[in-house]
């Protein structure tokens, strides 16, 4: 006889989706992190698109745990030329961070909206 067993309580990951922008304005470039504030907990990544669009990926794609996250905003990269000088101008965003408040991340799906903050 098989036995079925069912965990009540236990949650469900979640999926994060959102819009970053600063001073008003969508960011059109870079990543953002969701670092857990709980010890265990894998980080999540998230890649800004053209319109400021992200949604967040974590090792395996298995979703974010449910918790607290600080928000971390890392801008493109500069591009550089064969001797490692700067190409074009630097990223107008590279003077911005995370928002210093943390994000709740719940089960299932999060729309969740991130405040770059000028250092």
């Amino acid at each position: 006889m098989a036995v079925l067993v069912t965990f009540v309580g236990c949650g469900a990951n979640g999926t994060v989706t959102g819009m970053v922008t600063a001073g008003g304005e969508p960011v059109e470039a870079g990543s953002i992190v969701f670092q857990p504030v709980d010890v265990g907990v894998k980080p999540a990544l998230g890649r800004i698109g053209s319109d400021g669009a992200y949604d967040m990926r974590t090792a395996g794609d298995e979703g974010l745990v449910p918790g607290e996250y600080r928000v971390l905003y890392m801008p493109p990269d500069q591009r550089e030329d064969e001797n490692g000088r700067p190409l074009g101008k630097p990223s107008k965003w590279r003077s911005y961070q995370g928002p210093a408040e943390t994000v709740n991340v719940e089960s299932y799906e999060n729309e969740i909206p991130v405040e770059l903050q000028k250092r």
